[in-house]
């Protein structure tokens, strides 16, 4: 990979990084306004928190991808010292550590 294409991948994953950061402080707002609803308000403030954890997941994929592809123009094919497969081979994981159910 050129110079230049690296330079750009690795700024599109710092634009990533910083997006899904947004998004994480948005689902912490989001869930202190549900926390926090009257029983009147509750159904909303919770559709909020959950799209705003949506935007939160679609960020997080984004950056993955990214960070891989980055990791992948440095190295490529190179297995991490555990063995495991290259990140951008790899399928997400929920936050408990399971295999994401594919869509």
């Amino acid at each position: 990979m050129l110079r230049a294409q690296r330079r750009r991948l690795v700024h599109a994953a710092m634009d990533a990084y910083l997006g899904w950061r947004d998004e994480c402080e948005a689902v912490r707002d989001a869930y202190g306004q549900w926390a926090s609803a009257g029983e009147s308000d509750a159904a909303f403030a919770f559709a909020v928190f959950t799209a705003a954890l949506d935007r939160e997941q679609h960020a997080s994929e984004v950056y993955a991808g990214l960070i891989g592809r980055v990791g992948n123009s440095v190295a490529p094919g190179r297995r991490a010292s555990n063995g495991s497969r290259p990140l951008a081979g790899r399928t997400p994981m929920s936050a408990s550590g399971r295999k994401a159910i594919e869509h």
